[in-house]
């Protein structure tokens, strides 16, 4: 294909799916759901920037021609050399994938596209720099699709530039990305839970009937933007639980529930747990123990519930229980961000017994060691070269053999 890019960094994938990409993982560190924002932008006279940043799917049919006003995409005036769109993440991150989607846009897609990123370092107390540095070089793209790009770069930025030559149509710029927050202020509570600061949900009941949850964002005010689940049936409460990564390990300061938009639909009781586990997913972590932090605590309608934490061992996910259903807007759980633990080793430690017998036994191969050591030594020269040459011999007639 003569429009594909590829190299150690760099690399063009030829999938027009985002599951068959490895990005749905990561987090897109460019939607406006998440707070990111359109910083700067060189022309967007047919169609605005900020549809780039948009959740929402493309409308394909408002982007096929130039005969309606109505444009699902960023547009720039006719005969533009060039174009670009500076983009504020909505965190420092890392970039692994970036999408440029072109749905719609057919003869007035560019040609080429590439991406920058901002970057800010410190290379001393006294001297640091603001630079610009090169995501994804200058790319062919393809018109009327997703042309996805896998990044492998260690940077961390704050925001992104996409250039595109010449001026035209892109329908979604989407970066996919790991966040990594700065936690330098070890005085300062944290919500952990954020979803902008790195926290993600990693498992949650009932998929197929409960919506999509999004409790990890601060932007809801109505049921769609919160998680609600199914209703009870035959007298019998479903129980329904949410499993949280937090953005980092810390020490809890309190958990809230938030339950705006759910006056009428609120959970009866919460009931929340933490664990500690360096797996995404702690439920494939055998040594993975939860500890209750809120017992059947009760909730406010269309109100925020705060629940003080007295437990002080770090926690990495929290487990949250709808009891018996219902729904909720938010959680935020304040804290302050700690040093993880050690892995527990998976094989189990020899008792005192056992490690003294073999303290035991290594000592008694040392002195059989030393012994032949201190026989050998004593030895002339020419009996230790006749020993040297016998092993010798000894070892080529093996290989002969």
């Amino acid at each position: 294909m003569g429009n594909v890019i590829s190299s150690q960094k760099h690399h063009y994938l030829k999938t027009k799916e985002l599951k068959e990409t490895g990005f749905e993982s990561l987090i897109e560190v460019s939607s406006c759901v998440r707070g990111a924002i359109i910083e700067l932008v060189s022309d967007d006279s047919c169609g605005d920037a900020i549809n780039l940043l948009k959740a929402a799917k493309v409308d394909r049919s408002l982007n096929l021609d130039d005969l309606g006003d109505n444009t699902d995409g960023w547009l720039t005036k006719r005969h533009e050399s060039a174009g670009s769109a500076t983009v504020t993440l909505c965190n420092d991150s890392k970039i692994v994938g970036i999408d440029i989607d072109t749905t719609g846009f057919t003869d007035s897609c560019p040609s080429c596209a590439s991406v920058e990123g901002y970057q800010y370092s410190t290379m001393t107390h006294l001297f640091s720099y603001n630079q610009w540095q090169v995501v994804l070089p200058q790319s062919r793209i393809n018109a009327d699709s997703h042309n996805f790009f896998s990044i492998k770069d260690t940077n961390v930025y704050s925001s992104v530039r996409l250039n595109i030559v010449p001026g035209g149509g892109i329908a979604r710029f989407r970066v996919y990305g790991e966040i990594s927050p700065d936690w330098s202020d070890t005085s300062k509570d944290y919500n952990l839970a954020s979803a902008n600061l790195g926290a993600r949900i990693v498992r949650w009941t009932d998929q197929r009937n409960a919506n999509n949850p999004s409790i990890l964002f601060d932007n809801g005010t109505e049921i769609s933007d919160g998680w609600l689940t199914p209703r009870s049936r035959f007298g019998e409460g479903r129980n329904d639980f949410i499993l949280i990564q937090l953005a980092t390990a810390g020490i809890l300061e309190s958990i809230t529930i938030d339950t705006t938009g759910f006056g009428a639909n609120l959970p009866e009781n919460v009931f929340i747990q933490g664990c500690y586990s360096e797996d995404i997913d702690p439920h494939h972590d055998q040594f993975a123990s939860w500890t209750c932090l809120v017992s059947y605590g009760p909730v406010g309608p269309a109100d925020e519930t705060v629940f003080y934490n007295s437990y002080k061992k770090p926690v990495t996910h929290i487990r949250l229980y709808l009891i018996p259903d219902g729904g909720i807007q938010q959680i935020k759980v304040m804290g302050k961000p700690s040093k993880k633990d050690k892995k527990q080793p998976l094989l189990i430690q020899p008792s005192a017994k056992e490690k003294s017998i073999q303290d035991w036994v290594k000592k008694q191969e040392d002195k059989v060691v030393g012994a032949m050591i201190d026989q050998y030594n004593k030895r002339s020269a020419v009996e230790q070269l006749n020993v040297v040459d016998h092993t010798t011999n000894r070892s080529k007639r093996l290989r002969s053999d």
